[in-house]
C-alpha cells in the first residue's frame, strides 16, 4: 500500500510532463509553418537571384556576339571556309593513281592572275567508306569555280563528282556547292618542297605531286579571307 502511494506524485508528474513537452511542440511546429520568411532574407534571395540571372544574361549576349562576328551579315562564314578548305584537302590526299591507267588522271590547270586565280584540278581518289554504303572504291573529283548569278566578281566553289572512273574524267557526276562568294581559288604542286609550279598534267610528268599547297579567297562580310592548306597525296599511287 505504501508503495502504491509512493508512485501516484510521481505517476502525476510525468503525465503532466509529458502533456506539457507535446503541447509545446505542437505549438512550435504550427508556429514555424506560420512564420514565412522575414524581409531580410527576402532581400537576400532576390540579391542573389540578381547575380544568377546577371550572369547567364551576360555569357548569352558574349555568346551571341562572337557568334554575329564569325557569320557577319553578306558573304560567307569562316566556318564555311575551313569546311571546304578541309574537303578539298582530304580529297587530295586519297589521290589514286597507276602510270599506265588510261582512265586515272591527275590534272591541274591555272587561270587568272594572283589573288584571282580560277584555278582548276582534276583526279581520281579513293573512297574511304566505299565497302560500307556499297559504291565503288575510285570516283572521278573536280574542284572548280563558277560564277555566281547575282555578283558576276562573285564565284561559287564547286565539288564535281563521278562514282564511275570512264575515258571522259572532266565531264558527268553530280555537282555540289562547297563554298560561295569564293574571289580566288588557287592550287600549286611541287614533288620536294623545294619548286612549286602552277600546272601538272600525269599524261605528260607520269606521277602526282607529292605536295599541294591550297589557297581560298573569299567574303565573310565586306572584307576578303585568305586561307591556306597543304595536302600531301602518295598513300594510294603506284
Amino acid at each position: 500500500m505504501g508503495s502504491e502511494k509512493a508512485s501516484k506524485p510521481f505517476f502525476f508528474i510525468k503525465k503532466f510532463f509529458n502533456n506539457y513537452i507535446s503541447s509545446y511542440f505542437k505549438k512550435s511546429t504550427f508556429y514555424f509553418l506560420r512564420k514565412g520568411l522575414t524581409l531580410i532574407e527576402l532581400s537576400i534571395v532576390v540579391a542573389l537571384l540578381g547575380v544568377i540571372f546577371t550572369g547567364i544574361f551576360s555569357t548569352y549576349y558574349t555568346s551571341l556576339k562572337i557568334s554575329r562576328n564569325t557569320s557577319p551579315k553578306g558573304g560567307t562564314s569562316r566556318q564555311d571556309i575551313f569546311f571546304a578548305i578541309e574537303n578539298i584537302r582530304s580529297t587530295l590526299s586519297q589521290t589514286y593513281y597507276v602510270d599506265g591507267h588510261r582512265n586515272l588522271v591527275f590534272v591541274g590547270k591555272t587561270d587568272g592572275v594572283q589573288n584571282a586565280r580560277r584555278d582548276m584540278v582534276t583526279l581520281a581518289a579513293n573512297h574511304p567508306n566505299a565497302e560500307e554504303i556499297g559504291s565503288p572504291a575510285i570516283r572521278e573529283v573536280t574542284f572548280f569555280l563558277k560564277p555566281m548569278q547575282n555578283s558576276p566578281d562573285e564565284f561559287n566553289l564547286i565539288r564535281r563528282e563521278d562514282e564511275m572512273v570512264d575515258k571522259d574524267p572532266f565531264n558527268g557526276g553530280i555537282e555540289h556547292i562547297l563554298l560561295d562568294h569564293v574571289t580566288s581559288f588557287q592550287l600549286k604542286y611541287s614533288q620536294r618542297g623545294d619548286k612549286w609550279q602552277d600546272d601538272w598534267d600525269t599524261k605528260d610528268i607520269k606521277k602526282v605531286p607529292k605536295l599541294i599547297r591550297i589557297e581560298l579567297i573569299a567574303l565573310v562580310g565586306d572584307t576578303e579571307m585568305k586561307y591556306e592548306s597543304l595536302a600531301y597525296p602518295g598513300i594510294f599511287f603506284k
